[in-house]
């Protein structure tokens, strides 16, 4: 069965864009050219991988199935490029705005099947993601983001995975001991916010409900996860975030009650949108494949 790299990659396009067009864009190629690969490799594999209208592609259940595959083997060609590279390690400055297991697993694999590649974590604070890889402070950033994630100019970006949202407060607060808490119950309340910064303030409160910002006070004062959560152990105020921060960050004297929203956490990958060394496109398949299909 002669299946080419260039068809996974153009299948995965299709499968992360939901769209030929936006697909095509990405991979800098003619829209007709990116449907007879994937046409040719629906042909080889004999199974139709898209369902496709007018209007829209979605992925067949034969086409779900084939996506981790894909990610798995675009990233194991990705390693075997990285390893051409010569016998020094490629260091890659890995920018995160905050730890998490997903980012833990993500590492853990790049030390275990990408031994040419040395991954260095910078830490990029609350603010930190697209500003930094753009400016080349750092190879890559695993983001955090309200789902959907923003556009950004001049990146790509690849999804990793999602969270729901909970509420942090101090253990001692008059609703630290509710199963549940629904945006209106904060109404009144202090909401520890990121430490202003220009174009990097994020209105993430009025992303989460636009009630928020109107109903309570944002003290901009955190500058990192860490730092926030030591805030609100102090009592200063309450903050929302992902569900992961409960494992990165959980300590003595904060409780954590689910936030009732439609409202998600999306952590992704940034990289500059144009052609990276093999081990950062190796490391960011990796990556995608990682998440797609985690170890239980």
């Amino acid at each position: 069965m002669d299946i080419t790299l260039h068809q996974l990659r153009c299948f995965l396009a299709v499968a992360e864009e939901q769209h030929f067009g936006r697909a095509a864009a990405s991979l800098r190629m003619a829209p007709s050219s990116l449907s007879q690969q994937v046409a040719g490799l629906e042909r080889t594999l004999g199974r139709r991988l898209f369902d496709r209208s007018s209007r829209s592609v979605a992925l067949t259940a034969d086409g779900a199935e084939l996506v981790p595959l894909a990610r798995e083997a675009t990233a194991s060609v990705g390693a075997i490029a990285a390893w051409a590279e010569g016998e020094a390690a490629t260091e890659l400055r890995i920018g995160y705005a905050a730890s998490s297991t997903g980012l833990r697993m993500i590492l853990g694999a790049a030390l275990e099947r990408l031994p040419a590649v040395t991954p260095r974590l910078v830490p990029l604070g609350l603010a930190g993601g697209a500003d930094d890889v753009r400016r080349g402070a750092v190879d890559c950033a695993v983001s955090v983001e309200l789902a959907p994630g923003a556009d950004h100019a001049g990146i790509a970006a690849v999804e990793l995975w999602e969270e729901p949202l909970v509420v942090a407060l101090p253990s001692v607060h008059r609703l630290a001991d509710r199963v549940i808490l629904a945006p209106d119950d904060l109404f009144g309340e202090v909401l520890v916010g990121m430490a202003r910064k220009g174009a990097c303030d994020v209105p993430w409160y009025g992303a989460i409900d636009p009630r928020l910002p109107e109903r309570c006070r944002i003290e901009h004062v955190a500058t990192s996860a860490d730092e926030t959560m030591e805030v609100v152990a102090a009592g200063m105020g309450l903050n929302i975030a992902g569900a992961s921060i409960v494992g990165a960050y959980g300590r003595d004297g904060i409780a954590f009650v689910p936030l009732a929203t439609s409202a998600r956490v999306a952590s992704r990958i940034l990289t500059r949108d144009e052609p990276g060394s093999p081990a950062l496109r190796a490391f960011v398949a990796l990556a995608a494949a990682t998440m797609a299909d985690p170890p239980a």
